[in-house]
């Protein structure tokens, strides 16, 4: 028999940038200034050294792991910060002797479509007896932490514990020093940060000028592009800007183009207040949910009455992707 939970595997969306930023916010509150005593590695794949390029066919082997456990002991959380999708864990040495390498170290995380952070304290292990959900489904079984689907484990010195888990095993950690980042290709590729004041509106419409005949959805979705944005915050960008997904980019009315500008950066920040959207397995590093899904206007509610005008939400693939839209409110 399937589990009624298991469907969700099907649907799973790979967290956005409001659902990266919750992480990296929480992480950063919760991490900051503890120190690594140990790392465990369950899954040797889901890790790797240096800055090169890592394949979701990779082999990682026993070595790496020994360097990557060795050089992660003694480290401090200096901070932990956002690119696009990609987390980045600063640390530094706690003293001088613990200085292995001759540059800062950073823990580059990629959750891709499955990836989960978990941290317990004493605090937090009272409260939950170290059982999450890994679904958000209220049906779904918890789970003891660790895990089968713990891959990677960071013990600290004041008995904290921070779980990375992957169903998938699609997401990865790779460490690189500070003087590497610049050789890192997923960092090199990324195109503007939509919420940064270098983003305006002069920069959007030359972004949109590069891909005429694309699909906007599409053009919005391409990181190349524009960072951070996926499948469910573009249905949703869209909707309020009263554009459908399918429109051509050199279709658009200068009107059209400034409605889609003006709402990325709405549409972003209020995903980020409500915690981001827990669709299929995204959780906070508390195990708790977001909140966005309440808010949704189109994403994931195809069948169901338009919250404007009543029609019904229909959907449309486009290159690969299912973008939700009202027929009656985006022409």
């Amino acid at each position: 028999m399937v589990a009624p939970w298991l469907p969700l595997l099907y649907i799973l969306g790979m967290p956005e940038l409001p659902e990266v930023q919750t992480i990296v916010s929480e992480l950063n509150r919760k991490l900051k200034n503890r120190v690594i005593k140990s790392v465990s590695v369950n899954e040797p794949n889901m890790i790797s050294v240096g800055p090169h390029t890592v394949s979701n066919r990779r082999t990682v082997s026993e070595h790496d792991v020994k360097v990557f456990t060795k050089l992660l002991a003694g480290q401090k959380i200096v901070g932990v910060k956002r690119r696009a999708k990609l987390l980045i864990f600063e640390l530094g040495p706690t003293s001088p002797r613990l200085r292995r390498v001759s540059a800062l170290l950073n823990i580059l995380v990629h959750l891709k479509m499955t990836g989960q952070f978990i941290f317990e304290d004493k605090k937090q292990r009272l409260k939950t007896h170290g059982k999450y959900r890994m679904f958000n489904k209220l049906n779904a079984p918890l789970v003891q932490l660790p895990g089968k689907h713990t891959h990677v484990m960071f013990n600290f010195t004041d008995g904290a514990t921070l779980y990375f888990n992957d169903i998938r095993k699609f997401g990865y950690m790779k460490l690189v020093r500070d003087d590497e980042l610049d050789s890192v290709k997923e960092l090199l590729g990324y195109g503007p940060e939509p919420l940064d004041k270098e983003f305006t509106f002069d920069v959007f419409r030359s972004i949109l000028l590069k891909r005429p005949k694309g699909k906007i959805k599409q053009v919005l979705m391409d990181s190349a592009l524009v960072a951070g944005i996926g499948n469910i915050y573009s249905d949703e960008i869209l909707f309020h800007a009263k554009v459908r997904p399918t429109r051509a980019v050199k279709s658009l009315s200068e009107l059209e183009i400034k409605a889609v500008y003006k709402y990325i950066p709405v549409v972003l920040k209020k995903g980020i207040a409500a915690k981001g959207s827990s669709v299929g397995d995204f959780v906070r590093t508390d195990g708790s949910w977001g909140q966005m899904g309440k808010f949704h206007f189109v994403y994931g509610r195809k069948g169901q009455p338009c919250k404007v005008c009543k029609t019904k939400i229909e959907t449309v693939k486009i290159g690969g992707r299912t973008g939700s839209y009202c027929p009656q409110c985006q022409k």
